[in-house]
């Protein structure tokens, strides 16, 4: 059996179920994502890190190049390529601003939203002017005012 020469380029071992996803570089040092695809397991572990089940033993970045001890067997991965598709168009939701027939009268319904959006506000000011009123009274040790909520039908 021939032994590889040192400065001879790794050879990448074809057909592996694991995968080297990535790398990050953090205060605590480098970490590599690694996935086994039969057993949809992942782990991000730092090179030498022996209490991980997989255990990276060298890194080339000229190559993008990882090799792992995994199972009792030793892979060398590269980076797996991005896997980006194309997504199928899907249609833009159809907005309809037609009149709506209610019996005999005819109501634009975005108008309609508009007012009872109005009113809507109308009453959150006046609660908020309400309860602003009570906690003034409250912290000036003074009566408060009678300030009733006001309701729009």
């Amino acid at each position: 059996m021939l032994k590889q020469a040192e400065n001879a380029a790794p050879v990448v071992t074809e057909g592996a179920t694991v995968e080297f996803r990535g790398m990050i570089s953090t205060k605590e040092g480098v970490f590599f994502g690694l996935y086994d695809r039969t057993k949809n397991l992942g782990a991000w572990v730092r090179q030498d890190d022996k209490s991980s089940e997989f255990k990276v033993s060298n890194y080339d970045a000229s190559g993008d190049l990882v090799t792992v001890d995994y199972q009792g067997q030793k892979f060398t991965l590269p980076l797996s390529a991005s896997k980006i598709g194309a997504a199928a168009p899907t249609p833009l939701p159809v907005v309809n601003n037609a009149p709506v027939s209610t019996g005999g009268q005819v109501v634009a319904t975005p108008a309609a939203a508009r007012g009872n959006d109005q009113q809507r506000l109308e009453s959150v000011a006046a609660e908020v002017r309400r309860r602003r009123a009570l906690r003034q009274a409250a912290t000036s040790g003074t009566t408060a005012p009678a300030v009733q909520p006001t309701t729009h039908q």
